[in-house]
């Protein structure tokens, strides 16, 4: 079996405090495999830098600092545009990777090299594995008891071979931080591409980057609201989306009498309409195969491997 070169790819925001914790089981659990490491930092002043220097060491990875923030789709654009191997993993800097953990990732991977696959995540009490679809919420994180395969990788731990990601312009950027993994899920779908699911839990923090911030939950709930309309407008072919736009009406409705008992309805408002408004610019920048009925019923009929 040819050995499998691997990139862990990481977009750090505001994320000291977490990737001192986690990285040094990166590096643990990497020891004797051919991994290399890239670091989208669009925080640098927080001190990351650092604690990345003293667990690896200089040429196993490279360090891109932005301190602008373009957002954590365009972080993993630029880190893997600068990685030179056969595969990627994105992992987000709040999950820790047991020892033996990316032994088993690249074991799948070789057992399969051209197949995009979903690394599991143990989170709120639960236990998930890549993307599923959803009536209400288009998309959501899948069950790992779910019958059926992922319909995409979960961006807080996806294996892709990297030509592929290149070739179908990775994540869509204007998403910025929510929905670019199902974005990719769906326009992969479409164009035939299947993910396999790996039995193993990674431990997942869960939301570091917004945790105690009270203007990031704001930005949080406007990018919930205006990138669901904004996937649907870029993935669905128009007989779906024409049937998919009443039942998310209906849960955005839903929705804002949840975001007035948080105090976030402005900012949820705010998405809505930005969602609707960039919807037609959206569509018209994919210009691949999107997903449809025929897709729907093929995708809900094939089970896991």
């Amino acid at each position: 079996m040819t050995a499998v070169e691997l990139t862990v790819v990481t977009v750090l925001y505001r994320s000291a405090g977490m990737l001192a914790e986690t990285l040094p089981t990166w590096v643990r659990s990497a020891e004797g495999l051919p991994v290399r490491f890239v670091f989208a930092d669009n925080w640098p002043e927080d001190g990351c830098a650092e604690i990345i220097a003293g667990c690896l060491d200089q040429d196993r990875y490279r360090y891109l600092p932005d301190s602008s923030n373009p957002g954590f789709a365009a972080g993993c654009n630029r880190a893997v545009a600068a990685t030179t191997t056969g595969h990627v993993l994105l992992l987000n800097p709040d999950v820790w990777l047991p020892d033996g953990a990316l032994a088993r990732i690249c074991a799948a991977v070789a057992e399969d090299p051209g197949t995009p696959v979903a690394v599991g995540l143990a989170m709120h009490g639960g236990e998930y594995v890549g993307i599923d679809l959803n009536p209400v919420s288009l998309f959501i994180d899948r069950s790992a008891t779910t019958a059926r395969a992922p319909l995409g990788p979960s961006g807080g731990a996806a294996v892709f071979p990297t030509e592929l990601y290149r070739r179908f312009g990775g994540f869509y950027e204007h998403l910025f931080a929510w929905g670019e993994d199902a974005d990719l899920a769906l326009r992969l779908h479409a164009s035939g591409v299947r993910t396999r699911a790996l039995d193993l839990m990674l431990p997942h923090a869960g939301g570091h980057s917004v945790d105690g911030d009270d203007r990031l939950q704001g930005f949080r709930a406007f990018l919930l609201a205006r990138n669901r309309l904004l996937v649907a407008a870029r993935t669905l072919t128009w007989p779906l989306l024409l049937v998919a736009l009443p039942v998310l009406a209906l849960a955005h409705v839903a929705l804002a009498a949840r975001r007035v008992r948080q105090g976030l309805l402005r900012p949820f408002l705010r998405g809505v309409g930005h969602g609707l408004r960039q919807g037609p610019a959206a569509r018209r920048q994919w210009t691949g195969k999107r997903f449809g009925f025929a897709t729907l019923l093929s995708y809900l009929t094939v089970r896991r491997a």
